[in-house]
């Protein structure tokens, strides 16, 4: 049975992924090859990277040590990586509804650290509106009128 933290997180967790979800649908398909700078991600590569991290972060929270996410989004298009996005935050979301107060606060290691699920947690919400923010620059950059964030 989850607790109040839980159903805290869970529930920022989503609004932020909307937010999330609607600024990777506003990509178009045809500058998915466009890039800043010689080096950096592509379009492409930026919208892929918030799902499959989210997935391997979360893989990582329930499991305790390191994982793999279970998403290989390499050729995708927009919506093909937007369907993928919620329907596996969909999947994750209702994982991370079952934590207990305990197992947030059970140590687990990740990314050579030892650190409580919760703090995980988080980060990887940190993470997320990181590259949300990157990509808001890349739409302005490339020319592309980002969505509101509010909306």
């Amino acid at each position: 049975m989850s607790c109040p933290e839980t159903e805290h997180f869970v529930s920022n967790w989503n609004r932020i992924h909307k937010q999330t979800a609607r600024a990777l649908a506003a990509a178009p398909d045809d500058k998915l090859d466009w890039r800043p700078a010689e080096g950096m991600f592509t379009l492409r590569e930026l919208l892929r990277h918030i799902p499959e991290a989210e997935s391997a972060i979360i893989h990582t929270v329930l499991a305790g040590t390191m994982q793999k996410g279970d998403l290989e989004l390499s050729a995708a298009s927009v919506d093909e990586i937007v369907r993928a996005y919620k329907e596996s935050h969909e999947r994750l979301a209702a994982e991370v509804a079952k934590l207990t107060r305990e197992q947030l606060n059970e140590d687990i290691e990740a990314f050579g650290r030892t650190m409580h699920r919760i703090v995980l947690l988080w980060g990887m919400t940190e993470h997320e509106i990181h590259h949300r923010g990157q990509l808001y620059t890349y739409y302005r950059l490339a020319g592309i009128e980002p969505p509101s964030l509010y909306a």
